[in-house]
């Protein structure tokens, strides 16, 4: 059981770092320049374009 603990925690963390390193990738080399990941995080929550 702690095994599977593990593995989720890790998981968890890799599909983090996955989601910031995309959402800064994109902020970095989109044609409207770089906002802040809290920006995005934003127009993601609220459904904005």
């Amino acid at each position: 059981m702690k095994f599977f603990t593990k593995a989720l925690i890790i998981l968890a963390v890799i599909l983090l770092i996955l989601a910031l390193g995309d959402s800064i990738f994109n902020g970095l080399f989109s044609n409207d320049g770089y906002r802040p990941v809290t920006q995005q995080m934003k127009e993601v929550m609220t459904g904005a374009q």
